[in-house]
Protein backbone atom coordinates (compact mmCIF):
# COMPACT_ATOMS: atom_id res chain seq x y z
CA UNK A 1 0.00 0.00 0.00
CA UNK A 2 2.67 2.32 0.56
CA UNK A 3 4.38 1.65 -2.40
CA UNK A 4 1.54 3.03 -4.12
CA UNK A 5 0.60 6.16 -1.59
CA UNK A 6 2.36 8.75 -3.99
CA UNK A 7 0.44 7.81 -7.34
CA UNK A 8 -2.46 8.21 -5.34
CA UNK A 9 -1.53 11.23 -3.63
CA UNK A 10 -1.32 12.95 -7.33
CA UNK A 11 -5.07 12.59 -7.57
CA UNK A 12 -5.69 14.33 -4.25
CA UNK A 13 -6.15 17.89 -4.70
CA UNK A 14 -5.05 18.67 -1.17
CA UNK A 15 -1.94 17.01 -1.28
CA UNK A 16 -2.18 13.88 1.17
CA UNK A 17 -4.10 11.44 2.46
CA UNK A 18 -6.34 12.28 4.93
CA UNK A 19 -6.09 11.48 8.63
CA UNK A 20 -8.77 10.35 10.64
CA UNK A 21 -8.80 13.62 12.82
CA UNK A 22 -9.66 15.82 9.76
CA UNK A 23 -13.35 13.34 9.43
CA UNK A 24 -13.61 13.37 13.68
CA UNK A 25 -13.55 17.47 13.35
CA UNK A 26 -16.00 17.74 10.36
CA UNK A 27 -18.16 15.39 12.34
CA UNK A 28 -17.49 17.57 15.27
CA UNK A 29 -18.38 20.13 13.10
CA UNK A 30 -21.80 18.85 12.23
CA UNK A 31 -22.58 18.00 15.51
CA UNK A 32 -22.03 21.57 16.79
CA UNK A 33 -24.34 24.68 16.66
CA UNK A 34 -21.73 25.95 14.29
CA UNK A 35 -23.77 23.73 12.04
CA UNK A 36 -27.21 24.37 12.70
CA UNK A 37 -28.36 26.52 9.42
CA UNK A 38 -27.08 22.93 7.08
CA UNK A 39 -29.79 21.02 6.30
CA UNK A 40 -30.75 18.24 3.93
CA UNK A 41 -27.21 18.05 2.84
CA UNK A 42 -24.29 15.68 1.50
CA UNK A 43 -20.97 16.26 2.72
CA UNK A 44 -17.66 14.50 0.99
CA UNK A 45 -14.60 14.67 3.10
CA UNK A 46 -12.10 13.13 0.82
CA UNK A 47 -9.63 16.08 0.24
CA UNK A 48 -11.34 17.01 -2.94
CA UNK A 49 -10.71 14.02 -4.65
CA UNK A 50 -14.27 14.45 -6.07
CA UNK A 51 -14.57 18.04 -7.40
CA UNK A 52 -11.29 17.86 -8.89
CA UNK A 53 -12.55 16.28 -12.06
CA UNK A 54 -8.92 17.36 -14.28
CA UNK A 55 -7.35 13.74 -13.64
CA UNK A 56 -10.20 12.17 -14.86
CA UNK A 57 -9.87 14.02 -18.26
CA UNK A 58 -6.70 12.88 -19.23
Amino acid sequence: MTAKLPQDMLNIPLGRPGEPEDVSAFVLFLASDESSYATAAEFVVDGGVVADVSHKSQ
